[in-house]
């Protein structure tokens, strides 16, 4: 009666579990590796910072070009005059010796006129102070470079800029995709693994349940009760920390895919739908470095170096630039605004800058330029025979990673055929519950051995693809 209850309560707890598990697997977002992909490429934070970088660029190249048209400025200026400036003449106003015979009777009146309305300096005879208290001046500044050869290879930097952006915003597409893809196959294997724990819990839970009906009966000893229980309890531990690992890679593949972490997710098939797909074709045809993304930002990097040597070679170089100035002028010594008078000033002009010397700075920066692009031509052989190595790491992985997907599916079809055979023996009192139990504990290890090289032949060729800078096209299950 009591083992009956039992069984009742564990039924009951079972369907309150399916009942929650079913309302659960409602509320949750259903994915596969296409649509966690299609999902991270649009909302994951590094993708959307990217595209802001490559339009901020694109104002930096309008900026560029901003350089080689007028600049236009309208100013306003007000002075207050401390102390007046003092100007001395030959011949002077005041007290001077001026010669008749060198100026007709008009200037001579005017010279005159002149130093009466002259303030004499203090302290000074033959000097008078100019100007007055308060000059006003406002007017309009207009500047247009003619010839400046630095701007034009700046504006070559900004397109470069553009496209190393660009590149930028692929590769962190191509590391995202990299990301999510793996994340997805931990947690799928996480799953898988933690299904075939609870498999297994099930299936030592029944064997438990038929071992006791025949210890009462007295057909078995007590021995295989206590040995049964104990293999069911072992089971526990590893279950949990199966349930623990998939937690962990479900907060992984959130945040790659830039969701909430609090939206539960439910994973669309097993690792074992991919054994029919995942042999198509194993290694791309192209293993050459040409998409490489990390080998394509270096190489615009060296180009942007080569244009900065160029444009240091132009500051060598002369320029003209062009100017216009008009302003209104008033000076006053008083603050009655309504009687100031204003009087236009302007003035069109070109200035030529031939560079001579500074100190050599132009030809140090040049000297430092000239070794930099050196160390780069370097570091890109350096570079290219690490990526080489990764590829030929990854195809080697690979390789391997068939190999024990091959074995290990051999050895889970022997697996279950001789814990089919022990069973049988122990049912018809051949064999022994150690024997049981040893026999379902190969087929529990050889089923997660394949699991585990499904996934890291999966992760393996996921990197072979990153290194090689391909478009990741997630592989179709569904074939």
């Amino acid at each position: 009666m009591k083992a009956k209850t039992i069984r009742i309560m564990m039924l009951v707890c079972g369907l309150l579990g399916l009942s929650n598990a079913n309302a659960q697997q409602r509320d949750s977002l259903s994915i596969d590796l296409n649509t966690a992909l299609e999902i991270a490429l649009s909302e994951n934070p590094n993708i959307k910072i990217a595209d802001m970088e490559i339009t901020k660029k694109q104002y930096a190249k309008k900026s560029a070009y901003g350089a080689l048209l007028p600049e236009i400025n309208l100013i306003g200026q007000y002075q207050r005059t401390i102390k007046k400036q003092t100007m001395y003449l030959d011949g002077g106003f005041f007290g001077g010796d001026i010669d008749p015979t060198q100026y007709t009777p008009e200037e001579l009146k005017v010279v005159e006129v002149l130093g009466k309305m002259m303030t004499p300096a203090e302290g000074a005879q033959d000097g008078i102070q100019v100007g007055r208290w308060n000059m006003y001046t406002g007017g309009l500044n207009v500047s247009l470079p003619l010839v400046v050869p630095s701007l034009w290879k700046n504006i070559q930097m900004s397109e470069i800029d553009i496209q190393t952006s660009m590149e930028q915003a692929r590769s962190s597409k191509i590391n995202l995709v990299n990301q999510v893809t793996k994340s997805f196959y931990s947690l799928m294997l996480a799953h898988d693994s933690y299904m075939l724990f609870r498999k297994t819990y099930v299936t030592d839970s029944i064997n438990l349940e038929n071992i006791t009906n025949k210890y009462k009966q007295g057909i078995v000893p007590e021995y295989d009760v206590i040995t049964a229980d104990v293999r069911l309890k072992s089971i526990i531990p590893s279950m949990l920390q199966a349930e623990n690992m998939m937690k962990i890679a479900e907060l992984q593949l959130k945040l790659h895919m830039g969701i909430d972490n609090d939206i539960p997710l439910k994973i669309v098939g097993t690792l074992d739908d991919y054994d029919k797909s995942m042999f198509d074709a194993v290694i791309p045809a192209d293993t050459s470095l040409l998409h490489n993304s990390d080998l394509r930002q270096f190489d615009l990097q060296a180009e942007k170096v080569k244009k900065m040597y160029e444009m240091q070679k132009l500051q060598f170089a002369p320029s003209l630039v062009s100017s216009f100035q008009y302003t209104y002028i008033s000076q006053n010594n008083d603050f009655k605004f309504s009687d100031y008078k204003w009087n236009p000033y302007s003035t069109l002009g070109i200035t030529l800058s031939i560079p001579l010397f500074n100190g050599g700075q132009r030809y140090n920066n040049l000297k430092q330029t000239e070794l930099q692009i050196n160390q780069l031509q370097y570091q890109r052989i350096d570079l290219q025979r690490n990526l080489k190595l990764a590829v030929k790491n990854n195809i080697d992985l690979i390789n391997k990673n068939i190999e024990q997907i091959v074995a290990t599916q051999s050895s889970v079809e022997q697996a279950r055929k001789g814990y089919d055979i022990t069973l049988k023996r122990y049912e018809t009192g051949m064999g022994t519950i150690v024997e049981l139990n040893s026999a379902a504990l190969g087929v529990t290890n050889a089923e997660l051995q394949y699991k585990n090289a499904i996934y890291d032949y999966l992760a393996a060729k996921a990197d072979l693809e990153k290194v090689l800078g391909y478009t990741i096209e997630p592989v179709n299950v569904n074939k």
